[in-house]
């Protein structure tokens, strides 16, 4: 079956997004037909709303309707603390663990070749001027463990070592409650680099 030109932009605009194929983009592109006028009109205007007042915090390029994002304001947060993620969805996983309490700076990114990203396209700036301030003590590398993000890890780790804060790369390996005979290859091996000697 053909669709109309129109609702063939539709889908192909829907699949543009993380985790949504064809088939799913198909699937919301015909929901989205079948809304009410005032609900499509008003998904249309969260997403204009979102665009227009959701901007990068200053301090740490989080998401925030306000120059500071909640975090960077918080009174209650170890100042002093940074932890370097990639995007501003990896905050709230952390968050979720309630066991960390200071303050974050998002890349907006990852190194990676293949797609043209340098390291100049992290824009690290904000990060180093708070670094050569003397206002960070401890930098906690938290980026994926995927290819780009253990390369981002690399090149973080060889450019904070030249500041005295002392730099950190949170360990990879075994998940918590995972029997061994379950775990693949990569994985295994990566928790027996990152060993540390029990106190």
């Amino acid at each position: 079956m053909s669709f109309p030109k129109v609702f063939n932009e539709l889908i192909k605009s829907l699949s543009c997004f993380p985790g949504v194929g064809r088939r799913s983009a198909e699937r919301i592109a015909f929901y989205i037909l079948k809304m009410k006028p005032e609900e499509s009109n008003k998904l249309i205007n969260n997403i204009e709303e979102s665009r227009k007042y959701i901007k990068p915090c200053r301090m740490c390029n989080n998401f925030s309707t306000h120059e500071l994002c909640s975090i960077c304001s918080n009174p209650k947060r170890e100042k002093d603390i940074v932890c370097i993620v990639e995007e501003p969805k990896d905050i709230v996983a952390v968050e979720k663990t309630s066991s960390y309490r200071g303050l974050y700076f998002v890349l907006l990114g990852s190194l990676s070749p293949l797609e043209g990203v340098n390291e100049e396209d992290l824009n690290l700036a904000k990060l180093i001027n708070r670094l050569e301030k003397g206002e960070v003590k401890e930098v906690i590398i938290a980026t994926d463990s995927d290819t780009d993000g253990e390369l981002t890890a690399q090149f973080l780790i060889q450019e904070l070592s030249k500041y005295k804060a002392k730099v950190y790369r949170i360990g990879m390996g075994v998940p918590l409650g995972t029997q061994i005979e379950y775990i693949d290859s990569a994985t295994l091996s990566k928790a027996f680099l990152e060993r540390r000697e029990v106190e």
